[in-house]
């Protein structure tokens, strides 16, 4: 719980209980002067001061004429000197109040003017929203050589931007955010960072947008709407003064303005966006800026010297070392009173491998299972970031955590009111799991006063704790448009309105006119579709922002891919052509090996991958694909190859384990297969994991274990996949549950009816043998895309044997089918196949 300590005259009392019941924070406790007369006046206020984190002085001229606030002023000097109080604030109420009225140490700290009691308020919940994020991450070890490069950055002589902005990379959790953090406040004497977010197909006046609702929030939506659209109306050189403007204001509360890079700062190519170019090109005119960067990799250095430019300094965070990550855990140990021996500091050293966030994950999977246990192989076999999922799953979370985590993971951020509505909790209840889940760094405040998910944990948490319901779109649309109907709280309303719209796409509405999107907006709800298998939708969201600007790689990635899996091979090739005019070569050949490996030409794919290296593509999902290729092909040696590259790669990934249990499969190496299943139960949804359970007990024979388990599967899904549904309805045929096969393809063909039509159509071809209706099974062959594909020539043959060998036929037909049943055999020369659905996961 953070406390923050406010001191004023109680002339000005009613002004601060005001601002105080604005606040709005539901883990901060606000101490007031309400102490027992005739008490130990003064020991009481002391022990207030000495357990507060911030300390907020009204300043008036009744306050500084008050004995109580003169104590209170120099007790929390001292609380500050101890490094107890961490944050200060001064709140003007009277602007004729001269600096040398205050101590120095006073000056020095923040300052604000304010007559009415909501933008006090803003400040002061921004002030315990940084205490609760510096909480989250109270310990830092190592980095000194990484601090000592960004001071050299910071500290270049003579003029230029070189002096106004680093580039700090590195994987996301490593510590970029912490690096900086501790930097700026100790050698630039700044105190904290402002990060604002660059999304794939953001624009200067995105950027713009984003600032000035971070800066200067309006009171009310209205008015952030209105603003909102005169700043996307704005040309590209009035955008970019404004963007300037709102830098100086950030740079102006002694704050460092920081563009973290989600997929919109740099391209595959390590490009920088040329909207970001032109911002640091502009820098050299206002020296006063001083600005961060952060990126999962280096910026590639020819764009800047194209505009003759120098490439800021670029400082790359690698994980830390076994010796920092000893001493990390030693001190996480004794903050939580954990008693660890030296080999057990050394097992979760060596688990983590240099990731500080598993720290945290690897001492409660400890403290959950007792040091001898929490530190075995077992329980710490799944390394680095992938320990995270294993502490979600492990980790006593209630049902209400789990519901919160999963509501808020589809919709950052919210207003506290928004989410006890959809979650129907009491208030005290749903604070103290809110509470809770600050604590352990799942859910952060966001500047805006509103509540997130933390960005790393986001894929996982949706891993773990499943997808939100359309119901949940439906009340958080509901229930925030309401919000925004009547709010007045005048903080960032821009990053709500586009939680609403994302809401009310999911839920399946027409949006109101509260709900704004920028463009990324629509790409990352094209990607999202894309994962849930929703190819239709996902097509027709990318195809709309390319109509609006054709540049957006990544919305041209996700429609060819969405095109692929809709088998619309033609129009995907189309803009792969789009790919290569744009100079992006690379991608286009991975894309033309997508393409080939979901056609089935698993040979043509690889010539397409290989390309793809030759131009330098790399990365996991290449060499995960080319070893599925191999697999695909029975080259067994290739494919252990490809896979053993993209593990060393991404070791947790999912995907890359999975792909390990086919081949495993193919080997015949069960004991193999049963350890590997063990792994992905630690970092894969149970769902998934009863699936590739399923997968294996049929590929083994085990045709009634395999039955079950598909069950599973399916009752486990929140929406389930196409390949679980007909895995599931092929095991269904394989031991005779005719009715839940036929259920299962129903919903198939309900739920994917412009998806993989071979396989429906040879699943429903099944499912009329098994009920003898040999007739129509022969019927279905007939509607195959790829009919000589040897599992359809075995279904055709089996309908011919059917035919044959039950009903009664003339001479002539029993002729032409005996001799259509010859070329069949004759075809498939003694081959027996079974539909791949192995090769359907989207990995990609």
């Amino acid at each position: 719980m953070i406390k923050a300590f406010f001191s004023y005259s109680t002339k000005d009392a009613d002004f601060v209980r005001e601002v105080a019941s604005k606040v709005g924070r539901a883990f901060a406790r606000i101490d007031y002067r309400s102490f027992a007369a005739g008490g130990d006046i003064l020991g009481s206020i002391d022990d207030a001061l000495k357990e507060s984190a911030a300390f907020v002085l009204f300043l008036s001229k009744a306050a500084l004429e008050s004995p109580w606030v003169a104590h209170e002023i120099r007790e929390a000097r001292f609380q500050t000197a101890m490094g107890r109080i961490k944050n200060t604030l001064v709140v003007r109420l009277d602007q004729r109040i001269s600096p040398e009225d205050l101590p120095d140490w006073l000056n020095r700290s923040k300052h604000i003017t304010a007559t009415a009691a909501r933008p006090a308020a803003r400040e002061i919940g921004g002030l315990i929203d940084d205490l609760v994020r510096q909480g989250q991450s109270p310990r830092f070890v190592g980095r000194a050589t990484e601090i000592a490069a960004l001071q050299d950055a910071y500290s270049a002589p003579g003029p230029g931007a070189e002096a106004q902005i680093a580039c700090v990379t590195g994987l996301a959790g490593i510590g970029r955010k912490s690096a900086l953090t501790k930097m700026v406040r100790e050698s630039l004497d700044l105190e904290r960072l402002v990060v604002t977010d660059v999304e794939p197909g953001d624009t200067i006046q995105a950027l713009a947008m984003k600032l000035s609702a971070q800066v200067d929030p309006s009171e009310m939506p209205d008015e952030s709407l209105k603003r909102t659209k005169e700043i996307a109306a704005l040309g590209g050189q009035e955008a970019l003064d404004l963007v300037l403007s709102k830098l100086r204001e950030i740079c102006g509360y002694r704050e460092m303005p920081v563009l973290n890079d989600i997929g919109g700062l740099l391209d595959n190519d390590g490009d920088m966006a040329p909207f970001v170019l032109d911002l640091i090109e502009s820098l050299d005119s206002y020296p006063e800026i001083v600005i961060a960067l952060l990126t999962h990799r280096r910026p590639a250095r020819q764009p800047f010297t194209a505009r003759g430019m120098t490439q800021p300094t670029v400082v790359h965070l690698r994980p830390l070392d076994d010796a920092d990550i000893s001493r990390l855990v030693a001190l996480a140990a004794r903050a939580r009173q954990m008693p660890l021996t030296a080999p057990t500091v050394k097992k979760i050293t060596s688990a983590v491998r240099g990731y500080p966030p598993s720290v945290t994950y690897a001492l409660e999977l400890v403290e959950a299972y007792g040091p001898d246990l929490g530190a075995s192989d077992r329980v710490l076999a799944t390394v680095g970031a992938g320990l995270f999922t294993r502490y979600l799953k492990d980790n006593k979370f209630s049902a209400l955590e789990m519901r919160i985590l999963r509501v808020m993971n589809a919709n950052s951020p919210l207003p506290l009111s928004v989410l006890r509505q959809v979650i129907s909790a009491s208030g005290g209840e749903l604070e103290a799991a809110l509470t809770r889940l600050i604590d352990v760094s799942l859910i952060v405040p966001t500047t805006g006063g509103w509540y997130a998910v933390s960005g790393p944990a986001s894929d996982t948490i949706r891993d773990v704790f499943g997808q939100c319901t359309r119901a949940d779109y439906t009340a958080v649309a509901t229930g925030l448009d309401a919000f925004l109907a009547q709010s007045q709280d005048g903080t960032d309303f821009l990053a709500l309105q586009r939680t609403l719209f994302r809401a009310f796409n999911n839920a399946g509405r027409d949006s109101t006119s509260r709900a704004y999107a920028l463009v990324t907006d629509h790409v990352q709800l094209a990607e999202h579709y894309y994962h849930e298998q929703q190819y239709e939708r996902a097509v027709q969201l990318a195809s709309d922002v390319l109509e609006t600007d054709p540049t957006l790689h990544q919305a041209r990635m996700t429609l060819i891919r969405s095109q692929v899996r809709l088998s619309e091979y033609d129009d995907a090739q189309k803009h792969i052509a789009e790919l290569k005019k744009r100079g992006q070569i690379r991608d286009a050949f991975f894309l033309l090996g997508f393409l080939e490996r979901n056609r089935g030409d698993h040979r043509q794919a690889l010539r397409h991958y290989q390309q793809a290296l030759d131009h330098g593509r790399g990365g996991m999902a290449i060499h995960r694909d080319m070893a599925d290729c191999h697999l695909r092909l029975h080259d067994l040696k290739q494919a252990e190859e490809h896979i053993s590259i993209a593990e060393e790669k991404q070791p947790y990934n999912r995907y890359v384990v999975d792909l390990k249990i086919q081949i495993a499969c193919k080997l015949g190496d069960e004991k193999t297969v049963r350890e590997l299943l063990r792994r992905l139960a630690d970092i894969d949804r149970r769902d998934m994991v009863s699936h590739r359970t399923s997968r294996v007990e049929y590929l083994f024979g085990h045709m009634d274990r395999a039955y079950e388990f598909a069950e599973q599967a399916v009752s486990q899904s929140e929406n389930v996949r196409f390949e679980v549904l007909a895995h599931y309805a092929m095991c269904a045929l394989r031991t005779s549950h005719i009715a839940e096969a036929r259920e299962a393809l129903d919903r198939l063909d309900q739920a994917f009816h412009r998806q993989r039509r071979d396989i429906r159509t040879g699943l429903r071809a099944r499912l009329c043998i098994a009920e003898q209706d040999y007739e129509t099974a022969l019927d279905y062959t007939t509607k195959f895309v790829s009919p000589k594909r040897p599992v359809h020539l075995q279904i055709r043959r089996d309908a011919l044997r059917g035919l044959l060998e039950h009903k009664a036929l003339s001479a002539q037909r029993r002729a032409e089918l005996k001799a259509e049943l010859r070329w069949c055999d004759d075809q498939l020369a003694g081959q027996e196949e079974d539909f791949d659905l192995d090769a359907l996961t989207d990995a990609d």
